[in-house]
């Protein structure tokens, strides 16, 4: 049995899909049932289990006769009481620890390319923490590092793809010239669920799309897609930074954060990409993945 933690976001969702069509049987852990409802509707015999990451006791009952824990909340925006130290550090130290005295013998984790410990954001700087505990957790482990990751329903490509369709002009952050290596959300849940399938895959990956693209680059492939002409207006991060602090003061969920700034300021590319090099996926070109779900094919 796997146990799947974020089954109800993003990439939680397309990898839980995944993962019932290669017939692994899955218990997704989710914070009430209300919220886990959809899953349901993926298949017959969905198993929910309440429980909180942030609340070791509450994951006794999800860990009862696991064998692999397959480990994706994570945040990229603090909200209330919801930190990057509770979620990332905390939250995988619960789980990790549940996992192993519940008799766990895998743990599949992820992570974020950028992750170090010399990191200037505090997301990167958690998000290596969570991967100091899982490497040190006894258990095997595969932990992946994925570049920005886009598919239907992504919070990256709709955000400016609804940009682009509204407004006659883009506003860029920065010079638009920080290189990011977008990924299909498909082929992270074909690794994950390889991982899943196969022991032999353990150790850490990075993984990346076929094409290394500029922030400008990424805005120009939306605007083809959609088949609009619009200017990219580049937005001084020092201009940035002080209406990043005010939003950060009093926006519940700010749409921009002096985090995200810090990782702007750097290239979110791999150095070896394991998505083509160990698991022998080609990935698609970027304008074609986002032309499925921009304009429907």
């Amino acid at each position: 049995m796997i146990l799947l933690t974020g089954a109800t976001g993003f990439v939680g969702r397309n990898l839980f899909k995944r993962m019932l069509k290669a017939n692994l049987s899955v218990r997704c852990l989710v914070r009430t049932h209300k919220k886990g409802e959809a899953l349901k509707s993926y298949g017959a015999g969905v198993e929910l289990v309440t429980g909180d990451i942030t609340d070791k006791e509450s994951l006794k009952n999800a860990m009862e006769d696991i064998k692999i824990v397959v480990h994706l909340v994570g945040i990229i925006v603090e909200t209330g009481k919801a930190a990057f130290d509770l979620i990332h550090v905390h939250g995988t130290k619960n789980m990790v620890e549940a996992a192993v005295e519940a008799g766990a013998q895998r743990f599949i984790h992820m992570s974020a390319l950028g992750a170090r410990p010399d990191a200037r954001s505090r997301y990167h700087m958690t998000k290596w923490a969570a991967e100091e505990i899982v490497r040190n957790s006894g258990m095997k482990y595969a932990i992946f590092r994925p570049s920005v990751i886009f598919g239907k329903e992504d919070n990256f490509t709709n955000m400016f793809a609804k940009a682009v369709k509204i407004s006659p002009f883009v506003m860029v952050p920065g010079n638009g010239r920080n290189m990011m290596q977008p990924v299909s959300v498909n082929d992270v849940a074909e690794v994950f669920t390889m991982a899943v399938k196969d022991d032999n895959f353990k150790g850490s990956y990075e993984l990346g799309g076929t094409e290394k693209l500029t922030f400008d680059e990424i805005i120009d492939k939306i605007c083809y897609v959609l088949g609009r002409k619009r200017m990219k207006v580049h937005i001084p991060l020092s201009l940035l930074n002080p209406m990043a602090w005010v939003m950060e003061s009093v926006l519940p969920k700010p749409p921009l954060t002096r985090d995200q700034l810090l990782m702007l300021q750097e290239d979110n590319v791999t150095r070896d990409n394991a998505l083509e090099q160990v698991f022998g996926i080609k990935p698609g070109r970027f304008e074609d993945g986002i032309r499925e779900y921009l304009v429907g094919g």
